[in-house]
């Protein structure tokens, strides 16, 4: 009878080792997964990083961030990294930061069929430069010409009257021929609302941001819809008052002031 007691014993004894390795074994494992987990978490792409700093660094050193105006501004380019999925927001980059006597650089030739040239931004510049000529248009429409785009600046007393975004009649002549010139190519292109700083407060408009960003909504709807520019090319920004050519302190620069820009990538 002692004999098989001290039996059982030791192989209760035996089991009860077995299942504290057990137990251990799965705790080890788990610290294992759990310390790979840590260090595959805390490896940094260095290039990436790299990326972000200078990046941040150079929105944050701007030296002439805030109220200047927007031709005067030297800001630096705060993307340098093209991403062809979102060009157009390197476009937008580009022109928040423009800047006076900017270097220019003539769009590089793209060869299509043998020796053809493709139409470029500077076939559309002299092209545009001829039709404003012919109409009679040298007041009111201007050509500013930047290393990565082109901005045709049209004064928005001949698209629109004061407080009001429909489009003139007379200003759809203009229009489509533009249309037609931009159908020649696919670049980018981004129409750009702006008012001077005098307030406006109707049902229609509660603001100059309802104001500009209407009147460049319906410059896009023009060229979809009258032109046949696809949609994917185009956008539409209002910058209300915030991006002046001219100190609003006169009747004549608060007239600059008021314009649609339509901003052409070179890319």
């Amino acid at each position: 009878m002692s004999r098989q007691s001290k039996r059982h014993r030791t192989d209760s004894s035996s089991d009860s080792a077995g299942d504290w390795m057990n137990t251990y074994a799965d705790m080890v494992t788990l610290l294992l997964t759990f310390f790979i987990l840590l260090f595959s978490m805390a490896t940094v792409d260095k290039q990436k990083f790299v990326e972000l700093a200078n990046s941040l660094r150079s929105a944050f050193m701007h030296e002439n961030g805030g109220g200047d105006l927007y031709e005067s501004n030297r800001g630096s380019e705060l993307i340098n990294i093209y991403d062809e999925i979102n060009a157009v927001d390197k476009v937008v980059s580009l022109v928040n930061n423009d800047y006076e006597g900017g270097e220019t650089d003539n769009n590089v030739d793209r060869i299509t069929d043998g020796n053809e040239v493709e139409y470029n931004t500077d076939d559309l510049k002299a092209e545009i430069e001829k039709a404003i000529e012919e109409m009679g248009l040298e007041e009111y429409v201007k050509i500013i010409e930047r290393k990565d785009f082109l901005i045709l600046r049209f004064d928005s007393v001949i698209l629109f009257d004061l407080s009001s975004a429909d489009i003139k009649s007379s200003a759809k002549t203009v229009l489509e021929k533009l249309g037609q010139m931009l159908n020649k190519m696919s670049n980018e292109i981004i129409i750009q609302g702006h008012t001077d700083n005098l307030p406006i407060n109707t049902g229609q408009f509660p603001s100059n941001w309802e104001l500009s960003t209407r009147r460049a909504t319906n410059v896009v709807h023009f060229f979809i819809n009258e032109c046949s520019i696809a949609p994917s090319r185009l956008t539409a920004t209002g910058n209300a008052e915030y991006k002046p050519v001219k100190p609003n302190d006169t009747a004549e620069n608060r007239q600059q002031n008021r314009r649609i820009d339509i901003v052409v990538s070179k890319d």
